[in-house]
């Protein structure tokens, strides 16, 4: 049969493709979707035809389950009634997301129905099609079992050129890796598969990274990060030097950073001139975001608007730990080339939001 593809050249109007996938799937048909991560090949988990096909199509391992795709909790409920708190820590933290959370089950007699692996992503998308589906679906990665999962319609077509009823074309996967796969049985988390989420994100909940973001990593985020961190080790009753062995780490990286470049002339005198003790910056080297920096933080704070929508464009899965600064969603403006009262201003604004993060941070 030849494939049929349709091309979302708009991810704002999704219905009528989402419509169409629905149809396909609740008639027994294959269907590949990107997610955040990689590319996926959804089937109904009621209908076992189609479930044992999809096995046979990648050649996967009969006693290697195929996870299940939820668009909310309530499914996850319904077939693990008592979620350890553990997994629901994990689903606090990481739900939307790149997180594939393996928990024991029950038949609804209250007897052990087995492990399923339960994903919630974070791509409109793939969240569109299980509810344009009206019933459970299993989602492999798109790839023949021992291959790279595909990470682009083409790639997809490339493995599969036609064997699936349909391929949604939504654009390269952003993150280009599978989802991490944890196990949560009471109070024992095993990381099963290190993917788009750091094993260390995981095995780490108490460890946060604060990580500020402006535009060239001279002004406002090292100022900020400064701040943050004096104001975390007066909470914590500890110094500076010891903040990482209490769980915490602050940085700070610029969007269009000159690596190596110093703080501004103006930035490291208000740092001097505006705290008691003085702050110093004179040691601060910008640096620029890249997805490697971005990866290591928990929480990434951005000064404007722009530059947290910039943010998410690439790193959609990231939605709930990519924050504003300001509590009410106004720009820190870049204060390059204004007066010394202007800084003043910015320092004395940056001081109250580090004063309100480390409140937050520490119980």
């Amino acid at each position: 049969m030849a494939t049929e593809v349709l091309r979302v050249l708009d991810r704002g109007a999704l219905s009528e493709e989402l419509e169409r996938a629905g149809e396909i799937l609740r008639a027994g048909g294959l269907v590949a979707f990107p997610t955040e991560t990689v590319y996926g090949i959804a089937v109904a988990a009621t209908d076992p035809v189609a479930v044992e096909r999809l096995y046979a199509l990648k050649g996967r391992p009969r006693d290697k389950p195929m996870s299940m795709m939820v668009a909310g909790m309530d499914p996850v409920r319904e077939r693990c009634p008592n979620i350890p708190p553990k997994a629901l820590q994990l689903i606090k933290r990481f739900w939307p997301g790149s997180l594939t959370i393996v928990l024991p089950t029950q038949h609804p007699d209250g007897s052990a129905a087995g492990l399923i692996g339960f994903r919630y992503p974070s791509h409109p998308l793939a969240q569109g099609l299980v509810e344009a589906a009206g019933v459970p679906l299993l989602v492999p990665s798109a790839n023949l079992s021992g291959k790279p999962p595909a990470t682009t319609a083409d790639e997809v077509l490339e493995q599969f050129p036609d064997e699936l009823e349909l391929v949604i074309d939504g654009g390269p996967a952003k993150k280009r890796l599978a989802s991490s796969v944890v196990k949560v049985e009471g109070d024992d988390v095993t990381v099963l598969r290190e993917g788009a989420i750091p094993q260390w994100r995981i095995e780490e909940p108490h460890w946060a990274h604060v990580l500020f973001v402006c535009a060239g990593n001279t002004d406002r985020s090292p100022l900020a990060a400064a701040l943050l961190r004096r104001r975390l080790a007066e909470t914590l009753g500890c110094t500076e030097d010891e903040l990482e062995d209490r769980g915490f780490r602050v940085s700070s990286a610029g969007l269009a950073a000159d690596p190596g470049a110093r703080a501004s002339r103006r930035t490291r005198r208000i740092a001097r001139e505006a705290f008691t003790p003085p702050l110093d910056l004179d040691m601060h080297r910008a640096q620029k975001l890249t997805q490697e920096v971005l990866d290591q933080a928990t929480r990434i704070v951005c000064m404007e608007r722009g530059q947290r929508e910039q943010i998410l464009a690439f790193f959609p899965h990231r939605v709930r730990e990519v924050l504003l600064l300001d509590p009410e969603g106004g720009n820190i403006d870049d204060p390059a080339g204004e007066s010394m009262q202007v800084y003043k201003r910015l320092a004395s604004r940056l001081d109250a939001a580090a004063t309100l993060i480390a409140g937050s941070l520490v119980p």
